[in-house]
């Protein structure tokens, strides 16, 4: 007995006329009387009482049907649950930013995402970098977010490329720097650079100081730290300067957080930093690939501004 023939046994039960139930199964009465008898001998006891003009069920036959019909809409409820997950419409991805200021960002894709996609849940957490990438080695993470460059050095990442923005210059305010509107390589290549990580220089600040656009900066001349907070304090303190994408440095509020955010005024275009999204591609949850779409869809809408025009910082 498999889940179709009870199927066929709750047609009959609902209509009580094995000819009309055979039509709407699809076979004939012939065979449909032939599945109720065989059911029966299968169960042991009668399941109708039949004579030409009338069919009923049994007592136990009514108890079966009531049984079979939850039996049934189980199944269903299964099958629908796990057709959401094999679709990544059903499920949990847990995403793992470098600071809480790309969840601010990010935000508003993460809200549409979850309109569309009701039953995944996103859980997000932050961890410095470097170690981001370590949570979605782990298995602890699905997706993190960060300078793409570490990713893509580990093969068994796959990494999808947000957004690129507008590389910004961070300074104390009280720093000598702060004074002006932009500055270029050969000022800030005189400075301690205060970076992110707790493995040393990342590689998104290694592939920024080698772009020729920042070639002056030296890597001895640097002060690592654990995460983004303690970054913009370092600053603050006129430790040194930074280097942060345009849109996180909107996010900072520069009148109390004693920060001053420069231009790059350097020749040609303006140095940039990317943003991607890695996750390994070994990972069989469908859901990730849905907020993916999800995230660069967003990207894809944002209107750029005109050629040439100066960003705002």
């Amino acid at each position: 007995m498999d889940i179709k023939g009870l199927q066929y046994f709750v047609t009959a039960a609902e209509r009580l006329n094995f000819t009309v139930a055979a039509k709407e199964c699809y076979i004939t009465q012939t065979a449909m009387s032939l599945h109720i008898k065989k059911m029966e001998d299968e169960l042991g006891f009668k399941l109708f009482i039949r004579d030409k003009h009338t069919t009923e069920l049994t007592d136990a036959g009514r108890d079966f049907y009531m049984r079979s019909r939850e039996i049934i809409l189980s199944y269903e409820s299964a099958v629908r649950h796990s057709a959401g997950v094999d679709s990544g419409g059903i499920g949990v991805v847990d995403v793992i930013l470098p600071s809480c200021i790309e969840g601010f960002v990010l935000m508003d894709s993460f809200r549409s995402f979850s309109e569309r996609y009701p039953d995944v849940n996103v859980n997000v957490s932050v961890e410095p970098p470097g170690r981001h990438i370590d949570c979605v080695r782990s298995g602890r993470a699905d997706i993190c977010i960060g300078a793409p460059d570490d990713m893509e050095l580990d093969g068994s990442f796959a990494v999808e490329r947000l957004r690129e923005d507008p590389v910004v210059v961070l300074c104390g305010k009280h720093h000598p720097l702060a004074g002006r509107e932009t500055v270029t390589a050969g000022m800030v290549g005189r400075e301690t650079a205060v970076v992110c990580g707790p493995k040393g220089i990342p590689n998104a600040f290694r592939t920024l100081r080698n772009s020729r656009l920042l070639s002056g900066l030296d890597s001895d001349m640097t002060l690592s730290v654990n995460n983004v907070d303690e970054m913009l304090l370092a600053i603050a303190l006129g430790c040194g300067v930074g280097f942060l994408p345009e849109f996180v440095c909107k996010h900072i509020p520069a009148d109390t957080s004693g920060l001053v955010f420069l231009k790059c005024g350097f020749s040609g275009r303006r140095p940039t930093m990317t943003t991607a999204a890695g996750y390994l591609r070994s990972n069989p949850n469908a859901a990730v690939r849905n907020l993916l779409d999800a995230l660069k869809s967003a990207q894809r809408q944002e209107t750029p501004p005109p050629a040439g025009a100066p960003a705002s910082v």
